[in-house]
């Protein structure tokens, strides 16, 4: 191809010839003023394709003779491959360049035409037309083969693998190093992830660029840096897939792995909150190292389970072994394993059944074979079943309050926490003062009720508490060794609390022994002393004692005198009373007091001793 481009200056007239003559262009320029002139001719010519020679992997190298610049600049030139623009570093029309040489790249398969054309200034000249034949195209795919296609986990395989064109065929200039990323295979449950060799002979995880090196197309493994070596972790077939950027595997190589020996058990249970006695199945896993079901691990094995303790009423933990009986935590428990799994559901064995509540954490073993990770349940207390008394002393003195816990538990002796709320509670088991004072229990709105009647306690989680002298809060006022128990009306105590209660402080004077001739004494005589119908010149005698506030007599101490008194008209003899130096303080004798010859009276008995409150015996005809 020839080509002239024309110019021209204001006011001269300018004409261009372009004259093609074999190979060339020649151009020359006239013009007429005041004189006569003849520009040089200038002839451009056609460069020649010396050699267009293609190469695996879609490339063509151009090599072309320079052409001479006819003046001054230099001569640029432009390839065209089959009338378009070609790739690689060979110049194109928009930005032709000096260079005499140059590789095409991306050239499908199949015969090309290439053309050069020169250019100079206004001028071009195209050379002939050089064809050439790419018969190995780029690289569109890989093919990857490995040297062992059943492996362990943590087992090895070397891939092969090839740069491939569309047409299947090895692409030779694919060579030196290329950033691949492997897929197809995943980490094992244990989380180690596959790894494939680099050049350099280090592992890098799949997902990973990793730096392969290639040799006329194809990657081996060598002896020195693994180039290429693959392992895997996972039980079960991984497909191998490299890629770089969009050249990929179309058929990749399956590998199947197995699973390596048992060496450690892994626990699930049915249930992560069961009831305590119920029924828990668990299942049994032997793992290996990389956390894969063992398969080979199968038949009966005697394991041992740990981690659950007994009841607080003594039922032990077991798990039933694979004829349906229960073996108790500690010993041996024959299970029967299906290509490494243990099923209490499927007659393997596991049925777990646990007495004591709380989180528990349970394990299995065989030999070296252990459970690094128990599997944790939290026990549930079932229905309550009884009633268990708690005082926070077992030897109260008596009138005075003591803290008494009552709490709700079911058959194993947990504490059944869904015994909840108000609860009418009826307490046994006490007995009245000498002064008649009832055993007492406060609710829990502060209201203190007599033992043998219900009494409203509030539970949460299954215990009553104490508080603020409310809910609890109990007063025993005989002394006497007191067996208490509790029920609710439908449970009750299994075994009664024994509280020995003790006198109180020296308190109070009471009279004792009580006879009135003529004349009826009161029932309720001890503080006060009520006594009718006494008859004139009646008598009425007694002892005295020193007690407590509700009555008990006070032991061992110094002896004490008891004045007795009447009031004008009753004369006292036997006055003053002397308490025992030791044992009981009762007086030694007794005191005598007679009513008024005649005519009717009212009138008051009174014993007093310093420092206490005195009794009093109202007497009247």
């Amino acid at each position: 191809m020839r080509r002239a481009r024309l110019s021209g200056f204001a006011g001269v007239l300018i004409s261009a010839l372009a004259i093609a003559l074999a190979g060339s262009a020649i151009a020359y320029f006239s013009a007429n003023g005041t004189g006569n002139a003849a520009a040089a001719v200038s002839k451009l010519t056609a460069p020649v394709i010396s050699t267009a020679t293609p190469a695996a992997g879609g490339a063509v190298t151009l090599n072309w003779g320079a052409v001479t610049a006819p003046g001054e600049g230099s001569v640029t030139y432009y390839v065209t491959r089959d009338g378009g623009k070609p790739s690689g570093n060979c110049p194109d029309q928009e930005a032709p360049t000096t260079v005499t040489t140059c590789v095409d790249g991306s050239v499908p398969i199949g015969e090309h035409t290439y053309v050069v054309t020169a250019v100079w200034h206004t001028l071009e000249t195209s050379g002939s037309a050089k064809t050439a034949k790419v018969t190995v195209g780029v690289v569109t795919s890989f093919t990857v083969s490995a040297t062992a296609t059943s492996i362990v986990a943590g087992g090895s395989s070397n891939l092969t693998i090839t740069a491939k064109d569309e047409k299947g065929s090895t692409v030779t200039t694919y060579t030196g190093s290329h950033s691949l990323v492997f897929n197809g295979a995943s980490a094992a449950p244990g989380g180690t992830k596959p790894t494939v060799t680099n050049s350099s002979g280090t592992a890098t995880n799949f997902g990973t660029a990793t730096a392969i090196t290639f040799t006329s197309g194809v990657s081996t493994v060598n002896n020195t840096t693994r180039n290429g070596q693959v392992k895997l972790y996972q039980a079960g077939t991984a497909n191998i897939v490299a890629t770089e950027g969009s050249i990929t595997t179309p058929s990749p190589p399956a590998i199947a792995v197995s699973s390596t020996t048992a060496s450690k058990f892994v626990l699930a249970a049915a249930s992560a909150t069961p009831t305590a006695g119920a029924l828990d199945e668990l299942t049994t896993t032997a793992q290996d190292t990389y956390g894969n079901t063992a398969t080979t691990y199968t038949g009966a094995h005697n394991l041992v389970f740990s981690g659950a303790s007994a009841s607080p009423a003594g039922n032990n933990p077991t798990v039933s072994d694979s004829t349906g009986a229960d073996i108790v935590f500690g010993a041996g428990t024959a299970l029967e394993f299906t290509a490494g799994v243990a099923k209490a559901g499927e007659g393997g064995g596991g049925g777990m059944k646990l007495y004591k509540t709380g989180s528990t954490a349970v394990k299995a073993t065989e030999g070296s074979i252990t459970t690094p990770t128990a599997v944790t349940v939290n026990v549930a207390a079932s229905a309550a079943t009884k009633l268990v008394l708690s005082s926070s002393t077992t030897t109260p003195v008596a009138a005075t309050g003591f803290n008494l816990t009552t709490t709700a538990q079911d058959v194993f002796g947990n504490t059944a926490t869904g015994y909840t709320g108000s609860k009418n509670i009826t307490f046994a088991g006490a007995t009245a003062s000498p002064a008649g004072t009832l055993p007492t229990v406060v609710n829990a709105a502060g209201t203190a009720v007599n033992f043998g009647t219900a009494t409203a306690l509030t539970f949460s989680n299954g215990v009553a508490t104490p508080a603020s002298s409310k809910n609890g809060f109990t007063k025993l006022n005989k002394v006497e060794t007191a067996s208490v128990s509790a029920t609710d009306g439908t449970i009750s105590t299994a075994a009664t609390i024994s509280l020995t209660v003790s006198t109180g402080a020296a308190n109070r004077v009471a009279l004792l022994e009580v006879t009135a001739t003529p004349g009826t004494v009161s029932t309720a005589c001890y503080f006060t002393c009520p006594i009718t119908g006494l008859g004139n010149s009646g008598t009425v005698k007694a002892k005295a004692a020193i007690t407590d506030s509700v009555g008990n007599i006070i032991s061992n101490l110094a002896a004490k005198t008891i004045t007795v008194t009447a009031t004008a008209g009753t004369t006292v003899t036997g006055s003053p009373l002397t308490t025992a130096a030791s044992g009981s303080a009762i007086s030694t004798t007794e005191f005598t007091a007679t009513a008024p010859a005649t005519g009717s009276f009212s009138h008051t008995i009174t014993a007093a001793s310093t420092g206490y409150t005195s009794a009093t015996s109202a007497v009247s005809k």
